[in-house]
């Protein structure tokens, strides 16, 4: 059994926490981030099974994995990064590893909602350029303003508890409405009146067929003027055109974004690099020593399952019928 990490292995705390994944079977650990598809496709073509950060396993490069029986993704979002459909006909077997960083990512979207409300980047890179401006970073309060969470899964949910914690008030939307969601003074209602009544919309949403581009033009128009936008979800998710024209215009106050369409960002022009309401991070909500070993953990515990034929986390059930035909 020849299990390939291709990206490199930032991810994982300490060496020694691989080892439950050698006493599965021949671990391959590739250095660094893929060069491009040729590279990757090198990296995983004699794989049995692949543990996935964040490289595209399209179905070009499926076709080129004959032995490829599971790809353990690490994360939650597994549509970002894998052709679902295509590994399922091919019998590939597919997990995540959910509930494993809420409260990382949570945290970080309350960092970015401080930071933006209270100016804190642009503050830094002013002072840091050797301005003195404090009359310039006026900022808000959050107690007593709205929070607006748009996906109440557990990351919605710990962000619900953060924001109960700092005096918010509470809306929230969820595809699952349930009583049990509405959690620390949360009161359910509908999409549109998350957006016209909140000073902060925060987005947690899975990326499925059902929520890509969901947030659309007419949803981001209701926000008032004095509002903020942040997405530490999928940046699928949103109609991002919509929103920098809304940014542009002033007609929202600010977003902050730690996701994106590309991801690694390319060089160059960009929707938000350079709007100056904007805060952007590389994708680093998760990024703690606690979610990572959580995560790694999740995804070892997802291989040793399916070697021992059973299922833990799968995405795609579909594919077992399609096994023998490989």
């Amino acid at each position: 059994m020849r299990i390939v990490i291709p990206e490199g292995a930032t991810f994982v705390p300490k060496p020694e926490h691989l080892d439950p994944l050698r006493r599965l079977g021949e671990l391959v650990v590739s250095p660094g981030h893929p060069r491009d598809k040729a590279d990757f496709i090198q990296r995983v073509k004699d794989a049995d099974v692949v543990v996935l950060d964040y490289t595209l396993m399209d179905e070009e490069v499926l076709s080129h994995c004959p032995r490829l029986q599971f790809v353990a993704f690490l994360g939650i979002g597994y549509a970002s990064c894998i052709d679902i459909e295509a590994a399922t006909r091919r019998g590939i077997v597919v997990s995540n590893t959910p509930d494993y960083g809420a409260t990382s990512v949570a945290e970080h979207a309350l960092g970015m909602i401080l930071a933006l409300t209270r100016h804190i980047a642009t503050a830094y890179v002013s002072l840091k350029e050797g301005r003195w401006e404090p009359g310039r970073f006026q900022g808000t309060e959050l107690r007593g303003k709205t929070l607006g969470l748009v996906g109440l899964g557990p990351i919605g949910q710990e962000m619900a508890r953060l924001g109960a914690g700092v005096g918010m008030r509470l809306v929230g939307w969820t595809r699952n409405a349930t009583p049990d969601r509405a959690r620390h003074g949360l009161v359910l209602v509908p999409l549109e009146e998350v957006f016209s009544r909140a000073d902060v919309v925060s987005i947690h949403l899975s990326l499925r067929p059902e929520t890509e581009g969901l947030v659309s033009r007419a949803l981001l128009s209701r926000m008032r003027p004095e509002a903020y936008f942040v997405n530490t979800a999928r940046a699928r998710t949103v109609d991002n055109a919509a929103l920098a024209e809304l940014l542009r215009a002033g007609r929202i106050a600010g977003a902050a974004f730690d996701v994106f369409d590309e991801e690694p960002v390319p060089p160059g022009p960009h929707l938000f690099r350079d709007l100056p309401n904007v805060l952007i991070t590389p994708h680093i909500g998760y990024n703690t020593r606690e979610a990572s070993l959580n995560m790694l953990n999740i995804a070892i515990a997802t291989i040793a399952a399916h070697l021992s034929g059973e299922r833990l986390h799968v995405v795609n059930p579909e594919a077992f019928a399609h096994r023998g035909g490989r």
